[in-house]
């Protein structure tokens, strides 16, 4: 079975390096190392206080036993340090001063909530610190990103462990009805348009600690549902699906799965045990996609999840093992815009929404096609964006996508660009997160451009032909790579496939350039 101790035991001094660990000094207990040690941050980041519940939860491993006093008492400090932080105008800062940001204050909020109620930890500061956490939360509602809200919603739950008062029990029942309406019929929630299996296990970790601090039985059966969805995709495509998702993340976190370990039905715990063994196993060797996070993100949600699920896997039987069959499946997801089918072994997805995203999988043999991109002087224009604009046709073996590219300019950052945003959010607050959210996340396709896509899968063949219209002559159209435009910050880090984007499948694309018109088809063998 899963076994996290050796990754957690390198984490362990990267995360108390992020750490401020002098007692004496007024900066002790943050997380943010840019701000207190290299000083090139001017405001102590407080989402990443949640280093000090990785702290709380590591304290409980038997390899840490003969630390665990220090270790909680780190943990102490990081919410002490929380709470000072949380008390300031414009408080919940996680990119730039008084950002007075949804994630900062939910994620936050949630960690420190509950070493708040493990350790049962009280003073002035930290209970006014709570009181004004749980009024933003109250007054707050992020339909966009859900495992925000589901983390926001937890957060209140844990809120109202620590004292009823501070939640009103008819705002948590309507904040409950909005963000599990947020889950689509097919088990997913919405994460800027799509489903993403990354931020959908973070929302799975926040429902089962909704089911834990309220009993409500509504949380567990959307865990059920979402983790349904999400198991699915990864037995089809043996691992983590990468560029489909609609934040283009590359990991996913395992408390919430090894929970069904725990507490799931024997279906649940069979398929629990398959997907933690395809995810994790070997966890700590160099190719694993955890060996690809950044200590931001360790300190982040990252690092306790995983520390929480060793908990699971130390206090709970493995389930006998059942004998998997032959893994065949083909199907189609309408609402997300998924394809997966398989053809002689070789596993295909197809993301309809993101210009016909094509990877196929066999052993260790992959392809990628991830679209293309048009350049036209200084504008790039790209396929592999997602947008609820595109159109599919079709079966999983004959496809169709119809789609426009979206727009894309690089956004450099620059000392005045930052003067200016630091002064807007010091008079406006959260105001101006979803305008820097059309800037740097949503952008609109762009009707100049047409791009079609048609995938077919024949015998040992599979078919990509590509057309782009709208062309004036003078774009440059190239392949796109793996690596994407999209800005989503826990995104992005280093993959194989960046540097090698096939491997073991023989391909061959021919090009027809028109005037006004580029055409490719791409063949690719799928013989046995």
């Amino acid at each position: 079975m899963v076994d996290f101790n050796p990754l957690i035991a390198g984490i362990l001094p990267r995360v108390l390096t992020q750490l401020n660990r002098d007692l004496g000094s007024a900066h002790f207990g943050s997380f943010d190392r840019n701000w207190w040690h290299y000083k090139i941050r001017d405001f102590s980041s407080i989402i990443l206080q949640q280093g000090g519940y990785f702290l709380e939860m590591a304290a409980g491993l038997p390899q840490f036993s003969s630390d665990s006093e220090q270790l909680r008492g780190y943990a102490a400090a990081s919410v002490y340090f929380w709470a000072a932080r949380a008390n300031r105008r414009g408080a919940f800062e996680e990119y730039y001063p008084s950002e007075d940001g949804y994630p900062p204050l939910a994620f936050s909020t949630l960690a420190a909530g509950k070493i708040v109620l493990l350790r049962n930890l009280n003073n002035a500061s930290l209970r006014t610190a709570l009181k004004k956490a749980a009024r933003k939360l109250q007054h707050r509602f992020e339909h966009q990103a859900a495992n925000q809200q589901i983390a926001g919603l937890a957060a209140l739950a844990v809120l109202k462990k620590i004292d009823a008062s501070l939640v009103d029990d008819g705002v948590f029942e309507r904040l409950t009805v909005q963000t599990l309406e947020l889950q689509a019929s097919e088990g997913w929630f919405t994460e800027y348009d799509g489903p993403d299996l990354g931020y959908l296990s973070v929302s799975l970790d926040c429902l089962w600690d909704l089911y834990d601090f309220t009993g409500d039985q509504r949380f567990k059966e959307s865990a059920g549902r979402a983790f349904g969805f999400l198991a699915n995709l990864v037995i089809h495509n043996n691992g983590p699906i990468g560029m489909h998702n609609a934040r283009n993340t590359d990991y996913l976190v395992p408390y919430g799965i090894s929970r069904f370990l725990k507490d799931g039905g024997d279906e649940h715990k069979q398929l629990a045990r398959q997907v933690m063994e395809i995810l994790f196993a070997g966890n700590n060797l160099p190719a694993h996609f955890f060996q690809a996070i950044d200590d931001r993100y360790w300190s982040h949600y990252i690092g306790h999840s995983v520390v929480r699920a060793q908990l699971i896997l130390e206090n709970t039987a493995s389930p006998v093992p059942a004998e998997q069959p032959e893994y065949d499946g083909a199907s189609f997801f309408p609402e997300c815009g998924y394809s997966l089918s398989v053809a002689n072994g070789h596993r295909i997805m197809v993301s309809c929404m993101k210009g016909g995203l094509l990877t196929i999988r066999k052993g260790e043999h992959y392809f990628n096609d991830f679209g293309w991109i048009i350049t036209d002087h200084h504008k790039q224009f790209v396929t592999h964006w997602w947008s609820l604009t595109a159109h599919s046709a079709g079966e999983p073996d004959n496809l169709i996508i119809n789609a426009h590219p979206v727009p894309f300019r690089e956004n450099t950052s620059t000392p005045f660009k930052h003067l200016v945003l630091r002064f807007i959010s010091l008079l406006s607050g959260h105001k101006i997160i979803s305008l820097l959210k059309d800037m740097l996340i949503f952008r609109d396709a762009d009707p100049r451009f047409t791009f079609t896509r048609r995938i077919q899968t024949t015998g040992n063949s599979l078919i990509i032909k590509d057309v782009i219209t709208g062309l004036k002559g003078t774009e440059e159209v190239v392949r796109a790579p793996r690596f994407s435009k999209r800005h989503v910050a826990s995104a992005d880090s280093f993959h194989r496939e960046d540097i090698r984007m096939i491997k073991g499948y023989v391909s061959k694309t021919e090009t027809n350039r028109k005037e006004l018109q580029f055409e490719a088809v791409t063949v690719v063998n799928l013989e046995e």
